[in-house]
C-alpha cells in the first residue's frame, strides 16, 4: 500500500480513538452535570424547609397554571 494511503489510514484511527474517548468524557460530565443540578434541586427545597406534600402540591400547580407560583410578578426565573 502506498506510504501516504498508511499515514492517512493511521491518522484517522488516531482521530477516532480521540472521538470515541471524547464521547465518553462528554457523557461523563452531562452525567456529573444531571447529578449536581438534581443536589442543587434538593438543597434548594430543603433550604425552604418543604414538607413532601407541599412539593407536590407545588410542582402540581406549576404545571397546571405553567407559571412559577412562589415568584413574584415582573421575576427573572434562571433556567
Amino acid at each position: 500500500m502506498n506510504t501516504k494511503i498508511k499515514k492517512i489510514a493511521r491518522d484517522i484511527e488516531k482521530i477516532e480513538a480521540r472521538i470515541t474517548a471524547d464521547q465518553a468524557r462528554v457523557a461523563e460530565l452531562k452525567r456529573q452535570q444531571t447529578e449536581m443540578e438534581n443536589t442543587e434541586i434538593v438543597n434548594l427545597f430543603r433550604a425552604v424547609d418543604v414538607a413532601p406534600g407541599e412539593l407536590v402540591a407545588m410542582i402540581t400547580a406549576y404545571r397546571e397554571n405553567g407559571a412559577h407560583p412562589a415568584l413574584s410578578k415582573g421575576e427573572a426565573v434562571d433556567e
